[in-house]
């Protein structure tokens, strides 16, 4: 089975429609506008920024490795601040979840799938709908 290595160009353009910016991704998707087939070239973004492609030529869609998502996931949560209960991601092989600092068994929010990159990806859109990331482009 070959493993996913970076977020689709439909789960960035998703990201992007909740307000995320994703400017600071790794690698991006670039895809020369005549393509009829639309083949995608997966780039190191920083290289293609550099080069300064010509947007009526290319298109360019950022995109997230597993790295890049852990670093905009909330490291902890505190869901009911007048608690003064923390949550803090935890990866387990094919699983994310945040669980209580306290009593690991406790859990508030968990995504299971075969691909650990998709179930990152699931866990920081559910972060996004419930305001828990705070770097949103359209604050």
């Amino acid at each position: 089975m070959k493993s996913k290595l970076v977020l689709s160009v439909e789960q960035m353009k998703y990201l992007r429609e909740l307000g995320l910016n994703t400017s600071d991704a790794s690698m991006c998707y670039c895809c020369f506008n005549g393509n009829i087939e639309e083949e995608w070239e997966l780039e190191i973004y920083e290289d293609v920024i550099n080069q300064k492609r010509d947007s009526t030529f290319w298109e360019i869609v950022p995109t997230y490795t597993l790295q890049d998502i852990l670093y905009k996931l909330p490291h902890y949560l505190n869901p009911v601040p007048s608690e003064q209960i923390l949550f803090a991601w935890m990866i387990e092989r094919d699983t994310i979840s945040y669980r209580n600092v306290d009593n690991i068994y406790e859990c508030i929010k968990q995504f299971t799938n075969t691909c650990l990159i998709d179930a990152a990806y699931e866990m920081l859109c559910w972060c996004i709908e419930k305001g828990y990331v705070e770097e949103l482009k359209n604050k």
